[in-house]
């Protein structure tokens, strides 16, 4: 993080994807606490789903981040990704047909 320009510590980015996404249903920025009870990401983790979930994994001595998305790119696809992009462009609930 320390060769971002503002140099964001972990808190920052954090902060930054909240207020990113804060009324997208199908994404879930995990909590601080969520993210460092994490010790292995399931692959299966959000199996059958079309959320997608956003981790801050962070080391504050060394000022480095890392994000990680988990998302089931099988249920996802790109057909759930089009119905979703076809719901935003109309003005339908992002979670119609889905």
């Amino acid at each position: 993080m320390s060769a971002l320009p503002a140099q964001p510590s972990p808190r920052d980015v954090h902060a930054a994807l909240v207020k990113a996404y804060p009324d997208r249903p199908l994404v879930k920025v995990a909590s601080k606490e969520d993210a460092q009870a994490v010790k292995t990401l399931d692959a299966e983790i959000l199996a059958n789903s079309n959320s997608l979930t956003l981790y801050v994994f962070a080391n504050e001595k060394t000022a480095q981040a890392r994000v990680v998305a988990a998302f089931d790119n099988l249920g996802k696809g790109a057909g759930g990704a089009a119905v979703q992009n076809l719901n935003i462009m109309l003005g339908l609930p992002e979670t119609s047909g889905l």
